[in-house]
């Protein structure tokens, strides 16, 4: 075997080594598409080609660079061997590009479903959440609740110290909800200065114990945004959702929202059980 056979053989090798790699790179993102089988599909497939390609050149090398042995290699052999080497190369561009895409369109959905401001679930993220959080509890036999959240006296903070102020408030509002409810609660932001909940496993009177020590633990440790002094206070109201279907998830809401109005009514500052 003379040196442009060594080179020749080598090349093939190093070619169906990227070929290989190249497999590898399209399995791993196959197989992470849990919940997409078209994306899944194309990767495996992708995969799988390029397995037999690199398999092809191994082959082809072989047998170029031992069973020809001695016989010059030609300049259209390395021409096309140059080629080859795109077929790998592009399969890997396009691999990149689908993980940028898909990376991407991760990212909108997330945005899509969150509050920029508190980074809480907005109304679209919540739904998503509440449902979720329905469908264990309705697993488990468990009774759950939906909860309205209302800032007492918000408009008053943005009209007397601006609305960077109430910013704040909003944010720190959130912060103290999120480190105060439990792992299976669902959380977010559905409205100006209103915050929803739904509570899995409990019933409306086992809950108000617990929305009120949130109530409390939130205004303990948000202060007011432009005057210290005052006392930050919320309103909620509590209702039973009856199943575990949209339906009910919305008549549980409308019944909560008409609980706070009632604490609103009530004088504030307090919590409200729905009938």
């Amino acid at each position: 075997m003379n040196l442009d056979d060594e080179l020749f053989l080598a090349s093939r090798v190093a070619l169906a080594g990227l070929c290989f790699y190249a497999a590898l790179v399209g399995w791993r993102m196959g197989m992470g598409y849990t919940s997409r089988p078209d994306h899944r599909f194309r990767g495996l497939a992708g995969a799988a080609l390029m397995v037999l390609v690199g398999l092809l050149h191994l082959g082809s090398g072989l047998d170029e660079g031992i069973r020809k042995a001695g016989i010059r290699v030609e300049l259209i052999n390395w021409v096309w061997l140059a080629v080859d080497f795109l077929v790998p190369l592009f399969f890997l561009r396009m691999a990149h590009a689908f993980a940028a895409r898909d990376r991407l369109e991760a990212e909108l959905a997330e945005a899509a479903a969150h509050d920029p401001l508190t980074g809480l679930p907005n109304r679209m993220g919540f739904a998503r959440l509440a449902e979720a959080a329905l469908a264990r509890a309705a697993r488990q036999g468990q009774p759950s609740v939906a909860v309205m959240l209302d800032i007492d006296h918000f408009k008053s903070v943005n009209d007397g110290w601006g609305h960077a102020a109430g910013d704040t408030l909003l944010k720190g509002v959130a912060r103290a909800a999120q480190g105060a409810i439990r792992r299976e609660d669902a959380l977010g932001r559905v409205g100006g200065e209103e915050f929803a909940l739904v509570l899995p496993g409990l019933t409306p009177s086992e809950a108000l114990p617990l929305v009120n020590r949130l109530r409390e633990a939130i205004t303990e440790i948000v202060p007011h945004p432009g005057a210290p002094a005052r006392r930050l206070t919320l309103s909620a109201g509590i209702a039973a959702i009856e199943s575990s279907d949209v339906l009910a998830l919305e008549r549980g809401f409308q019944a909560a929202d008409q609980a706070l109005y009632a604490a609103k009514e009530g004088g504030r500052d307090q919590a409200r059980i729905a009938g």
